[in-house]
């Protein structure tokens, strides 16, 4: 009965985890994107020559703490890549 309820317990977790987005921080984005920090928040500011639209907007989780959603970021990469053929 106890493995029971642990594996009810770990399938609840699992279910959970698969539900919630993963949240990048700066360096990861960095690092998936090969630009630096500079660059992605010059991506990000509108008065900026580098500026784009199309890169994900970071998400704000405390006071001086900001992360990326992976889906996102992965998006625009894949979306960078698709359109070296077009």
């Amino acid at each position: 009965m106890e493995n029971l309820n642990l594996n009810v317990r770990n399938n609840s977790t699992n279910q959970l985890t698969s539900l919630l987005p993963r949240m990048l921080p700066l360096k990861e984005v960095s690092y998936h994107t090969g630009l630096s920090s500079t660059t992605i928040y010059d991506m990000l500011d509108k008065r900026s020559k580098r500026y784009d639209p199309t890169f994900p907007i970071q998400v704000k989780l405390s006071k001086g703490r900001v992360a990326w959603v992976e889906s996102e970021v992965a998006e625009w990469i894949n979306i960078k890549i698709a359109a070296r053929f077009h």
